[in-house]
């Protein structure tokens, strides 16, 4: 691995990020492209090359030595990926969505009737309401001048009941 402290703490934030164990095809990409970068011919090493003079490294054997690396260690990878699309697609297909899309159905159904049952209890109790309002503007209240006389017409009705009672 890269002996910069930096990229070490980037490549292990990576992995615990990711959850990539040290096993992982991609640890071993990182590797490859370790590898690339140290085989890369250097500036001077191209213009000993463009010069006519003996090249000091051939990069064209290490490319296609990469492209294999790179496919061999990407192919697991590209396997689970498969699997795990198949293992979808079955899914998917078990899921019945016209079951899913009927029960949705039935849902928005009830939901409806409840509504239409909450309108009519609404009407029914503005109704009701209507009806007590009425019924308490009918009802006259008792004014001062019918307690007043009620008393008077009490007073004289016990008065005439003590004089048939003593007498």
């Amino acid at each position: 691995m890269n002996e910069n402290p930096e990229i070490k703490a980037k490549i292990l934030d990576w992995q615990r990020r990711y959850n990539i164990q040290d096993g992982d095809p991609a640890m071993a990409l990182l590797d490859l492209l370790e590898l690339y970068e140290e085989g890369r011919p250097t500036q001077v090493t191209r213009i000993v090359e463009t010069s006519g003079e003996a090249p000091v490294a051939s990069v064209a054997g290490m490319d296609t030595a990469i492209g294999e690396q790179f496919r061999a260690q990407l192919l697991p990878a590209i396997e689970r990926l498969g699997f795990q699309t198949q293992e979808l697609k079955q899914k998917l297909d078990e899921m019945s969505l016209e079951t899913f899309a009927q029960q949705v159905a039935t849902y928005h159904e009830g939901i409806d009737y409840c509504t239409k049952k909450l309108d009519v209890v609404k009407k029914e109790t503005d109704a009701i309401s209507i009806q007590l309002t009425k019924a308490a503007n009918s009802i006259n209240p008792i004014t001062w001048t019918a307690v007043i006389v009620l008393m008077i017409v009490a007073a004289v009705v016990g008065f005439i009941i003590a004089l048939a009672v003593y007498r």
